[in-house]
């Protein structure tokens, strides 16, 4: 399999959601409000700087993921058919001026097997520090939503929006332009969450692979307490990772767009 992918690029909202906070800064138009609960949460150019880099660049070791192993996965191999072997992948990603090939060539299958659920596992690990990294961006932009008398070493994008929804449902905070960027993607939230947040918990914590297949297809196994069913075609590990691929760019965008446009205002300070 030869491909050529482009990796996307957050550049333009990144540096609009920078510019307003340069502007806010240079103004002195931030607050120590969050900071009291811990200094991570403090409005610095060159942290919220990193924080954004690292968040762009944890989305493109996704994208690399997905392109060089899950696009074009053969799902025959890993139900125990070696007549398509070897498996040989040369993909190039273009990456803005830059270009980066990935090359391998694996003729067994238990190798190809090990390949996948190994990689898949990344994925998954990174996925999910990427949405912590996203729940800190916004709990620096906007005040706070998630309070504890001891900070937790983790916050998962799946607790902070039960809380974001409570506060709202309790009348302590709006129907912001933050809330209504999370309610454009409940459909997502509300069936791959939980789902992603299982198995980085698994991964984790335990042994399993968390894979498996009917035969025919590669399945990520269905989690409790999810509404997918043992035989999900949405968790075919392809169409999987690709419907979580895009939706996970898209809310990137529409965050950053939201953070910006809830602290553009001349009388908003940061947090606002």
């Amino acid at each position: 399999m030869v491909k050529t992918q482009t990796l996307h690029s957050f550049a333009a909202q990144k540096n609009a959601l920078l510019n307003v906070l340069t502007r806010k800064i240079a103004a002195t138009k931030v607050t120590n409000l969050n900071v009291a609960f811990d200094n991570k949460y403090s409005v610095r150019l060159d942290s919220i700087t990193d924080l954004l880099n690292a968040i762009e660049s944890k989305f493109r070791k996704c994208e690399t993921l997905f392109y060089t192993y899950f696009q074009d996965i053969d799902h025959n191999i890993l139900a125990g058919n070696i007549t398509s072997l070897p498996f040989e992948m040369d993909c190039t990603l273009i990456d803005g001026t830059s270009t980066l090939k990935y090359y391998y060539k694996v003729d067994d299958k238990s190798s190809y097997k090990e390949m996948i659920d190994l990689n898949f596992q990344n994925f998954i690990l990174m996925l999910a520090s990427l949405y912590e990294n996203l729940v800190l961006l916004a709990e620096i932009f906007i005040k706070k939503v998630m309070i504890y008398v001891k900070q937790p070493l983790s916050s998962p994008l799946h607790d902070y929006l039960t809380y974001l929804k409570r506060l709202i449902d309790l009348g302590y905070r709006q129907n912001d332009k933050l809330n209504r960027c999370m309610v454009s993607f409940d459909p997502f939230f509300t069936r791959y969450l939980l789902q992603i947040n299982n198995l980085r918990n698994r991964f984790i914590h335990g042994y399993t692979l968390n894979l498996q297949t009917d035969g025919f297809s590669y399945f990520v196994k269905k989690m409790e307490g999810t509404a997918f069913s043992q035989t999900s075609p949405e968790l075919i590990i392809d169409q999987f990772t690709e419907h979580v691929l895009n939706n996970t760019r898209d809310f990137i965008r529409e965050l950053f767009v939201a953070l910006k446009e809830s602290s553009t205002h001349h009388r908003k300070s940061i947090p606002a």
